[in-house]
């Protein structure tokens, strides 16, 4: 018992105790880089923007060099957002007019049309709107900021009643966000932006549901250089398509996005 005491004094008295105070992070942001420095006989622990760390004297000086690199200042980037959106939308009619007689049966649905005669008329319309906007986003490097592309939709809800001399069905139609489009997240490496880019849709299903998806990719830019969003993203899956473009027999949508990191 003496011996494993005498031990456990000697590996104590090989240790360094000490507190850093960090100027710009929290110790929960350089903790989990640090924590496994310390070794076996040694701890690391933090409050708020202060470590408690217990190391060997060299384990000690490599760590206070990992954490001066650490603790510096996060920069406050300026994300500027660049949206289009071109909407084609063409609608179709046709109509039929015609009057027919079998004896003395006469079938027709327009007076105005002669006897066995027929009209028949075809109506084409079509409409393009453009829009285009911008906006701008201030993010800590290393932090996320959202990037809304949301819509309002009607969402209708139903309530029937029944009694025994009648049914009674009640509908109360509510506007919800649908709040869809990508959430972005820099951060600086050198002179340029590492871009973290997850594209998120929620959109309601047939059940009136919400449905949620999300993907994530990665892309790196200049700092001050324009990021064809709606480009990249398009080609890579499915998600971001649904996000930036919906296409029908009778309505085509279209939106670009770009962004810049300053």
């Amino acid at each position: 018992m003496l011996s494993l005491a005498l031990i456990s004094l000697q590996v104590a008295a090989e240790t360094e105790f000490k507190i850093i105070t960090l100027q710009h992070r929290f110790a929960s942001d350089i903790l989990p880089t640090i924590s496994p420095m310390v070794g076996v006989d040694g701890t690391a622990t933090g409050i708020d923007n202060q470590l408690i760390l217990r190391a060997q004297p060299e384990r000690m000086r490599e760590i206070e060099a990992i954490v001066e690199k650490l603790d510096a200042a996060k920069v406050n980037r300026r994300i500027t957002v660049s949206n289009s959106l071109q909407q084609n939308t063409q609608s179709d009619r046709t109509e039929a007019n015609g009057t027919v007689s079998i004896g003395n049966t006469t079938i027709s649905n327009n007076r105005r049309v002669q006897r066995n005669g027929g009209r028949i008329e075809i109506e084409r319309n079509t409409s393009s709107t453009r829009q285009s906007g911008n906006q701008f986003i201030n993010v800590l490097d290393g932090e996320r900021a959202f990037i809304s592309n949301g819509q309002i939709v009607p969402f209708t809800q139903e309530w029937v009643s029944i009694t025994r001399r009648y049914i009674q069905i009640d509908r109360i139609t509510d506007w919800r966000e649908v709040t869809t489009g990508f959430a972005v997240r820099p951060r600086t490496i050198g002179n340029q932006v590492e871009l973290e880019i997850t594209p998120r849709i929620v959109r309601f299903n047939q059940s009136g549901f919400i449905d949620f998806e999300e993907l994530t990719t990665v892309v790196r830019v200049g700092i001050g250089e324009w990021v064809n969003i709606g480009g990249t993203m398009q080609n890579k899956d499915e998600v971001s398509r649904q996000i930036l473009g919906s296409q029908s027999a009778s309505n085509t949508q279209n939106s670009g996005l770009y962004i810049k990191v300053d």
